[in-house]
């Protein structure tokens, strides 16, 4: 380790380092203002109405949520296994989970219109609606990644000699302890990933009353859906962090990576989309065309952005070795399917409220006050489009999201014992060597198959 990163001198963000955290809390302090407004005049600021009781926070609320599970599984699956081939993953897979957990649980604020009717989550829960167990675990969730965070990092940080050890010493047996710890950390946390996104595809897949939710498998669609974002965004994140601060990649990892991201699309797109879809197109048409046509087409085109931009496409790229082991196609590959995530829960909550259960006249009241000049308070179509609000609130909300990862790489180390340096590299990227000034270590010193 080198001297600059031994006891309390952590190196200062450099000029585009002031840049992005300059940009980010501009972002963070509009969307707290534009919070405000919204608190002022009520959610009639907002799109929503009785119709879409549910739209832009909570589709991003389910989106964070898988890209949090995701990236704990895919960060944890290793320490389970006792493999260290991914190591150098671990600490930045729990970050950034830990970031996307905080990000989903203040999207349910701005929802709810009052902050204070979270406290009725606490003093008068109802244990037989799937929101009070969301909202359980998304808590404990939370807590549960920070300390699982600080689990695999506190001896490098006591190496540091930062005071976020907490007391705690680096010495060879405490790290013993700690991989010890580690693998029983990864074991509850697997389970608690997708016990996380099951119960919120559980709040989907319980409404009777929505045709295109009621399904026993929309949780374990939610699950795949957090294993291809998890990853995408644990690669494409470890992508830029390895141009852009001294956080070293090993380069032959994304190729692998992207075969396993390729498998995970495949599972979700080909067969669980496939699974889900199917019945409904045969249960609405008894003829061979019709049903391979409803199944085909799809209703629109948030359908396609989902299945053939987040799916078809990524899987193209990754299917074939000689462009997999290209980092930018991997890279390609991975936002698409992120950016394919993304709409499909676009697809999943705005057209769920398109289709009314009543559609005789008048309809459904919008909930909104009747202004004149030939306005209708009814309707027997669901509407939606958010406002500058909502998508003023959003922005601030995952703008806090990216400060947390960007402060967490400046005083968190992301490899073993090493911190982050928000400059360029020096020396050239190599599969073995390590940030700041470590020693290289080749792979069969560190035990890795």
């Amino acid at each position: 380790m080198s001297t600059e990163h031994s006891g309390l001198a952590i190196p200062q963000f450099g000029t585009k380092g002031r840049i992005w955290l300059l940009a980010l809390g501009v972002l963070v302090a509009a969307g707290f203002v534009a919070w405000l407004y919204q608190l002022s005049q009520g959610l009639v600021a907002t799109g929503m109405d009785n119709v879409f009781s549910w739209a832009l926070y909570i589709m991003l609320f389910v989106f964070f949520v898988g890209l949090s599970a995701g990236g704990l599984i895919i960060s944890s699956v290793p320490k389970f296994f006792h493999s260290k081939r991914y190591d150098s993953l671990a600490q930045l897979g729990v970050l950034l989970s830990f970031a996307c957990i905080v990000v989903a649980g203040l999207m349910i604020i701005p929802d709810l219109g009052r902050p204070s009717q979270i406290t009725g989550f606490i003093t008068s829960p109802d244990f037989r609606s799937p929101m009070v167990w969301d909202f359980g675990i998304v808590v404990v969730y939370g807590l549960f990644s920070a300390g699982y965070l600080w689990l695999l990092t506190r001896r490098d940080l006591a190496q540091m000699g930062s005071p976020l050890a907490f007391g705690v010493t680096d010495t060879e047996d405490g790290r013993k302890a700690d991989r010890k710890k580690a693998f029983w950390a990864a074991a509850v946390a697997i389970p608690l990933a997708i016990m996380l996104h099951s119960v919120t595809g559980w709040i989907f897949g319980l409404q009777v009353g929505r045709g295109d939710w009621f399904s026993p498998l929309v949780a374990p669609m939610f699950i795949m859906k957090a294993l291809v974002s998890g990853l995408g965004l644990l690669l494409v994140t470890a992508v830029l962090v390895d141009k852009f601060t001294r956080y070293e990649l090993p380069q032959k990892l994304v190729p692998d990576l992207g075969k396993i991201l390729g498998v995970f699309i495949a599972v979700h797109i080909v067969y669980l989309v496939a699974a889900e879809r199917l019945p409904h197109a045969w249960a609405s048409n008894f003829e061979f065309w019709a049903i391979t046509s409803s199944f085909l087409v799809g209703d629109s085109t948030y359908f396609w952005i989902w299945t053939v931009v987040g799916g078809a496409i990524p899987l193209a790229l990754l299917i074939v070795p000689s462009i997999r082991q290209q980092v930018w196609a991997v890279v390609t590959a991975s936002v698409l399917a992120i950016v394919g995530i993304l709409f499909e829960g676009i697809y999943l909550v705005f057209t769920g409220y398109t289709d009314l259960n009543i559609t005789a006249a008048p309809g459904v009241t919008t909930g909104r006050g009747y202004t004149g000049l030939g306005a209708d308070v009814w309707t027997t179509i669901g509407v939606y489009t958010p406002t500058a609000v909502e998508l003023l609130i959003s922005v601030g909300i995952i703008a806090l999201g990216a400060l947390i990862v960007t402060v967490g790489l400046r005083f968190i180390p992301m490899q073993p014992g090493n911190g982050v340096e928000f400059h360029e590299r020096e020396t050239p990227v190599t599969d073995t060597a390590v940030a700041d000034g470590g020693s290289e270590r080749l792979d069969d010193e560190r035990g890795e198959p």
